[in-house]
């Protein structure tokens, strides 16, 4: 783990060597962030390209929120759905979702914000799973996209990606965000299947898809790490 001074604030990061093509930097926390690049990337030039975004991360840093403890919170929306949230101390761990009544239980065999943190991602993200890929499946036969493989993850700062082979890739917890957003999200990647660069045409096309495209990037860049919990 390296540190760095930028604008007066200190950083943590890692610098993570993988069979990749591009120099990528990912914001990990309010004062911490790794760099992804090639693997024989000489470390210099990793340091040259932190030097070049150290404006970027200075400004982006400061729109991640500390994440909220687990058991303080009452509710969480899905899609943009209200479901209150109750915590029971109990021998085993489940959770247990009713739909018509909004509600979601979740028992606890350790009664600790911690555990009920890992416990709830890990039942929640089979459920991000299958909206995410039910939506994608709806999106694609209205407009006609094919895409491959698709991956859930867990990101500080990016809500989806596309690769040069028509994988996508999606944070999971876009499923807390608008259900306007979180299409947006889909529709955005979708696109890159057509369109693999932020262009004119690609924000063109988007549009079509999707009239309120612009809006909903700007909301993006505005609010949507407030949204993250994880």
């Amino acid at each position: 783990m390296k540190s760095i001074l930028i604008k007066g604030k200190k950083f943590t990061y890692q610098i993570k060597r993988k069979a990749s093509t591009n120099l990528r930097l990912r914001l990990t926390s309010l004062n911490s962030f790794y760099v992804s690049c090639p693997s024989f990337t000489p470390t210099f030039i990793v340091h040259r390209f932190i030097q070049k975004n150290l404006d970027w991360i200075a400004t982006n840093s400061t729109k991640l929120k500390p994440k909220k403890r687990i058991l303080s919170l009452k509710s969480l929306k899905i899609l943009g759905v209200k479901y209150q949230l109750f915590f029971t101390k109990s021998q085993q761990d489940s959770l247990v979702i009713f739909p018509d009544k909004h509600q979601i239980h979740l028992n606890l065999s350790k009664y600790s914000s911690k555990y009920a943190k890992g416990l709830l991602e890990k039942k929640l993200r089979p459920l991000a799973r299958q909206l995410i890929n039910q939506h994608l499946r709806e999106l694609a036969k209205q407009h006609n996209f094919k895409y491959n493989k698709v991956s859930i993850r867990n990101q500080s700062s990016r809500f989806g990606s596309c690769s040069s082979q028509g994988n996508l890739n999606f944070n999971w917890q876009i499923i807390f965000f608008p259900k306007s957003k979180f299409r947006h999200i889909l529709l955005h990647e979708l696109t890159h299947l057509k369109v693999n660069n932020h262009s004119k045409d690609f924000w063109q096309k988007l549009t079509t898809y999707d009239s309120s495209a612009k809006a909903n990037n700007k909301w993006l860049k505005e609010e949507g790490t407030k949204y993250l919990i994880f």
